[in-house]
């Protein structure tokens, strides 16, 4: 079993990781109102770390709710 959450998190991490790589975000254009200015603006690493830390959440509350409801089963 722990094997299998070792390998879990892994794999989560290694989405995350890729998801954030330079230039993928690069691909989609927008435009920002002209009050935009006030806007700072998150460093790549600053993005991948919340990316990262955003997918954990949610794979850590997807799994949890899995569990509760195989347990309730």
């Amino acid at each position: 079993m722990l094997a299998r959450s070792i390998t879990y998190w892994f794999l989560c991490g290694v989405i995350a990781v890729g998801a954030a790589k330079a230039g993928v975000a690069d691909t989609a254009t927008f435009m920002l109102p002209a009050n935009a200015s006030a806007i700072q603006v998150v460093p790549e690493p600053g993005r991948a770390v919340l990316l990262f830390a955003g997918i954990m959440a949610m794979a850590f509350t997807y799994r949890r709710a899995w569990l509760n409801w195989k347990r309730a089963s």
